[in-house]
């Protein structure tokens, strides 16, 4: 199964690294990647003094992420580099447990002293009781940086597998660490020579706040009582000799040609039937109802990017990341057709009583525009709601010292949850390398009933 880890985000403590470690235990092969690798088991300190190909492993795994472009790491946990030993997506063994000095000593005569990396042991449950899993981290790598090897030869008991000084390993994005081609020095020669000219935005909230909608049972039961209620009104006034007109399209009311009555056949049981059927759809179609409702009447928020600079930034492209139980929207429309309600998803709520309507035929040939013929806007914004909130919002064009406002969205979290959100943003362009990077405080509505967004 895919690794179930927020991979965005860089761990931040022992809890963080804990919930690594399960992910990568309920994992696939496949997911090893550009920022994380997994070993079952490594002996640091093995009985044969000269067999150093444990401390290999872990050095040039280190050396592997060290050597990643800047762009290319920067999408994963903020850069960073993982490797677990004691534990894969099969099993969980653990390690022995060495001081960290000792690791530390064991290994940087391999990696040197450019490399920023960090050892730590974490305790999961695994298949015996608990473990420890080493977590070795390495810091994000940057323009400019050298490239690194092997800084002393690696033996092995097989001396075709031992790894010699001055040996080039890279971390490729499918996941495995090699030597270094060709390409790849060519590639980190161009690190090493290049310095990105950095950029100087500021990204601000123009207007709007996270949605905040609460839907309880009791809230639920609320609003189909008031179905129910107008579902009813009908069958009541048709019983008083009072009956109302249907709510259908307003040209039914006028003397046209070609329009038929249709004449009530039910009895007024069966008509309650309907409505009991019509509320158990009600509830069916709710979920998808208040996410129309939510993205068409929610007050969406708008974001102002701010150029800083005196040169123009081309194509800028803003990815935002909403962390916590959050759910981003793209603006819709409440506009429906004179004989649709709002939001579209419920179903058509019953009547009782005659009703004037065109004959379907007329209704084939009809010049009035039906709802499904009048399409929608297209997709602008990339959204990604798998656990937080992640949106690629349209690319745009920056001039020297202006701002652009980017295209709104709707975000509405948990109505128990209170409280500004801090999004975090990174900003790319096209005739600039390197991205830039910062946080936005988005401003939380006050809670309110779900169904008061409905018509």
């Amino acid at each position: 199964m895919a690794l179930d880890f927020d991979s965005r985000k860089a761990p931040r403590n022992h809890a963080d690294l804990k919930r690594l470690v399960q992910a990568v235990r309920k994992a696939s092969k496949a997911d090893e990647s550009l920022w994380l690798e997994w070993k079952g088991s490594l002996d640091l300190n093995p009985a044969d003094r000269g067999d150093k190909s444990g401390r290999a492993h872990v050095a040039r795994a280190i050396i592997g992420f060290a050597n990643r472009l800047p762009d290319e790491a920067g999408r994963f946990a903020e850069g960073h580099g993982y490797l677990l030993v004691g534990v894969d997506h099969e099993h969980m063994p653990g390690v022995e447990q060495h001081d960290i000095t000792e690791l530390v000593r064991w290994i940087e005569p391999y990696v040197g002293e450019e490399i920023g990396w960090r050892p730590t042991y974490v305790e999961a449950e695994g298949e015996t009781g608990t473990v420890a899993v080493l977590v070795v981290t390495v810091d994000p790598p940057r323009w400019g940086d050298a490239v690194h090897c092997m800084r002393k030869e690696a033996p092995h008991p097989k001396r075709d597998k031992s790894i010699p000084e001055a040996a080039v390993f890279i971390r490729g994005s499918e996941g495995t660490t090699r030597r270094a081609m060709a390409r790849d020095l060519d590639a980190l020669s161009r690190r090493l020579l290049h310095q990105p000219l950095s950029m100087d935005l500021e990204l601000q909230v123009k207007a709007g706040a996270v949605g905040s909608l609460s839907c309880t049972e009791d809230e639920i039961k609320t609003w189909l009582k008031g179905e129910e209620k107008a579902a009813l009104a009908s069958l009541l006034a048709h019983q008083a000799k009072k009956p109302q007109r249907p709510p259908f399209n307003k040209f039914a009311y006028q003397p046209m040609p070609g329009l038929m009555e249709m004449r009530e056949t039910r009895t007024p049981e069966q008509y309650l039937q309907a409505v009991r059927s019509y509320l158990d759809k009600c509830r069916d179609k709710l979920p998808k109802a208040i996410e129309e409702a939510t993205g068409a009447r929610l007050t969406p928020l708008a974001l102002r990017l701010i150029n800083l600079e005196s040169t123009n930034l081309e194509n800028m492209q803003v990815e935002l990341y909403i962390p916590g139980n959050v759910l981003a929207i793209e603006v819709g429309s409440d506009t429906v057709a004179d004989n649709e309600r709002f939001p579209r998803s419920l179903p058509s709520r019953p009547y009782y009583g005659s009703v004037d309507r065109f004959p379907a035929a007329a209704l084939l040939t009809s010049r009035y525009p039906t709802p499904w013929a009048a399409g929608g806007r297209r997709a602008s914004i990339h959204i990604d709601n798998s656990g937080s909130a992640r949106l690629q919002l349209p690319p745009v064009h920056l001039r020297p010292g202006r701002y652009v406002d980017l295209e709104p969205f709707v975000v509405v979290g948990a109505h128990d949850e209170t409280g500004p959100i801090t999004a975090e943003w990174s900003a790319t362009c096209t005739n600039r390398d390197g991205n830039m990077a910062g946080s936005v405080t988005l401003p939380r509505a006050a809670p309110r009933p779900f169904y008061e967004l409905f018509s």
